[in-house]
């Protein structure tokens, strides 16, 4: 197969993603060109039933909003927080409609819905036969939910004392980040605590807890190349923290840069931004390599991810349209700017 449209002069500099003839001509069973490029996850208004789903080619030129409405005729639902992906399967999180709806990631048509035991999921990751959903309302409703990927059919509850944030797998493993930041009544951020728990996949059950030793707060948690990335931060320094499936870790300290959050690796460099939205690459093997500044985003950054060689980030809006934007991850150059659903929260390869 030969791509419908010529490459743009912009995505051609970017070099950014590497097309096959598979990547965006996957076709649906009707021979319709399904959704396979970016997807760009947009959580909507609390209590406004306005989450979205849209799309965006590999080759940037064709955008499309709602493609789940469009595909079933239905609203999304209230607040969707994150997309996980398994086989042809998506799953879209919706935190405050508590459900999981499962569709075909490719022409997002329905597949199938799950609400059992839950009470405002967050994140979910996969093990070979499970997949594990957080939840986490913020006033004591924490708890790690298990359901059987063949059938959907719930498994077990975990319950934490504080917290039930990011979830991932890394080598088999599940890792629950279990501290970070709450709120008070009044929606002021507080801070937990310092753990990430362990749980072993063939078991289900909690194998350790890791107290990570500085004084800050756990920002983020990913997964790469079979281990797991925590990131915790002060005002006036960061740490990243390699954990390995026995529970010990290696740190990588980030010293005189304060306040960061959004933890992303690719490609041999960890990406992230600082309290004063400058987004920076690292590298990942060498320790003392020192982060390089690649831009300043235009305003306070909401949604980020960084896949092929670009830097997606969001300034979200929760009355309209978010601004939404792309970067070259390894010089910094904004290629493309564009408007996105309301509170875009996430961009997904797919």
């Amino acid at each position: 197969m030969k791509l419908k449209q010529l490459i743009s002069w912009a995505f051609a500099a970017l070099l950014l993603f590497n097309i096959s003839c598979t990547d965006d001509e996957i076709l649906t069973p009707n021979n319709e060109i399904s959704y396979s490029g970016i997807l760009v996850a947009n959580e909507g208004s609390f209590k406004n039933n306005n989450s979205s789903v849209d799309f965006l080619s590999l080759d940037l030129s064709d955008y499309k909003s709602d493609i789940y409405k469009t595909a079933n005729n239905e609203n999304t639902g209230d607040v969707l927080q994150s997309i996980g992906f398994r086989g042809t399967n998506a799953y879209l999180v919706m935190n405050n409609t508590n459900q999981i709806t499962i569709v075909n990631r490719y022409n997002f048509q329905k597949n199938a819905v799950v609400t059992s035991n839950l009470s405002s999921p967050r994140y979910i990751t996969f093990s070979e036969s499970q997949y594990y959903v957080t939840n986490n309302n913020f006033f004591g409703s924490y708890k790690l939910n298990i359901y059987n990927a063949a059938d959907n059919a719930f498994i077990k509850s975990i319950p934490f004392e504080r917290y039930a944030e990011k979830v991932v797998e890394a080598n088999g493993n599940i890792f629950v980040q279990t501290d970070g930041t709450t709120y008070d009544d009044d929606f002021n951020e507080l801070p937990t605590g310092h753990t990430i728990t362990l749980i072993k996949s063939s078991t289900n059950s909690v194998d350790k807890v890791i107290t990570l030793p500085d004084s800050g707060i756990v920002k983020d948690l990913i997964s790469f190349d079979g281990a797991a990335y925590a990131l915790s931060s002060t005002a006036t320094d960061s740490y990243i923290y390699k954990i390995s499936g026995d529970g010990t870790y290696t740190t990588t300290k980030i010293s005189g840069i304060g306040n960061v959050q959004k933890l992303r690796a690719e490609a041999g460099n960890f990406y992230f931004i600082d309290g004063g939205n400058k987004v920076y690459s690292k590298n990942i093997v060498s320790a003392t390599a020192a982060p390089k500044t690649l831009f300043t985003a235009p305003a306070s950054v909401y949604g980020f991810n960084v896949f092929n060689g670009g830097i997606f980030i969001s300034n979200a809006s929760f009355t309209g349209q978010s601004n939404s934007y792309l970067y070259n991850a390894s010089t910094g150059t904004q290629i493309k700017t564009f408007k996105s659903g309301i509170g875009t929260n996430g961009f997904y390869k797919n």
